[in-house]
């Protein structure tokens, strides 16, 4: 019984894992802004394995980096939103970002907090909101 618990917490971590890296590595080709910035990075939600239950547990938060490409004020406000494949949103945010750039929040929509591997596959769309 130990054993199989201890199996079973190894393939959840390995399966978290291998979930992070496709994430990251999909959402890092897909990725647009208009001409004034530049989206660096897409950070997948940080999930955590419950001990108790071996369930895996991800957070309704992602992250996107931003870069700002030219300065006329000091910061602007950024709204950024993640598209699945059929033009659906997954997430959305929006934040003060000062010059050189910075991360957005983004808030996973409610339906699709469970993100398997059919909708990894998304493009993220940022604008400068005057």
């Amino acid at each position: 019984m130990f054993i199989r618990s201890i199996l079973i917490y190894k393939f959840l971590l390995i399966k978290s894992i291998i979930f992070t890296c496709l994430i990251s590595l999909i959402f890092s080709k897909y990725i647009y802004a208009n001409d004034n910035l530049k989206v660096v990075k897409i950070f997948p939600p940080k999930c955590t394995i419950l001990k108790d239950s071996n369930t895996l547990l991800c957070p309704r938060i992602m992250e996107i980096q931003v870069n700002i490409l030219k300065n006329n004020k000091k910061s602007y406000l950024i709204s950024c939103i993640l598209l699945s494949e059929e033009e659906e949103i997954l997430a959305f945010g929006e934040n003060y970002i000062p010059y050189p750039g910075g991360k957005i929040y983004l808030t996973i929509r409610e339906m699709r907090r469970k993100i398997n591997e059919m909708k990894l596959i998304a493009t993220s769309k940022c604008e400068i909101i005057n």
